[in-house]
């Protein structure tokens, strides 16, 4: 009746198996290895353009925001204040700029992405060349600004699903 059994547990298996950078480890890896090399490289050209006026908007927002915490005869509240500002729109000019690749390519799958970038245009040459151009600048700024929520999902469901990302043109 005292029979003493062993139990063996059987092994656990990794959760993600990562596949992109070619090296198996055991959770994360840099971002950027879920990028196609050539996808990421010719974003950069992008982040001239982005990094500025994501800046000035961000900068915008947060001083709607904190100014109305910020009263003139408050010497320290308004230091305090101010430095949380600088701090807050660094770290999001930061993010956006880091994060910017991924929300892109969320971008061109979204609704709002596929809908502008399908748009028919009517007028004279000149309207549509202008309409085109406005519509490819406002997708990178709508990408920009979205960037620190947009880009860690993106990751993280490139993580999931062990992707790497591109364009059609990278993969050929």
């Amino acid at each position: 009746m005292t029979a003493k059994k062993k139990y063996v547990r059987p092994p656990r298996p990794e959760k993600v198996k990562h596949v992109a950078s070619g090296i198996n480890h055991s959770y994360k890896q840099n971002a950027y290895s879920y990028l196609h090399p050539s996808y990421w490289k010719r974003k950069l050209l992008h982040l001239l353009l982005v990094v500025p006026v994501v800046w000035n908007i961000y900068g915008m927002i947060l001083v709607a925001i904190f100014s109305s915490g910020m009263q003139p005869g408050i010497g320290i509240t308004v230091s305090l204040l101010g430095g949380m500002m600088n701090i807050l729109h660094l770290v999001l000019t930061v993010m956006s700029a880091y994060f910017y690749p991924f929300s892109l390519y969320w971008y061109r799958q979204s609704w709002i992405g596929r809908f502008l970038n399908s748009m028919w245009y009517f007028g004279g040459f000149w309207a549509v060349i202008g309409k085109v151009i406005a519509t490819l600048i406002g997708g990178i700024l709508i990408a920009g600004f979205l960037a620190p929520i947009a880009g860690p999902m993106t990751l993280r469901q490139c993580r999931r699903k062990n992707i790497v990302i591109g364009e059609a043109k990278d993969f050929k």
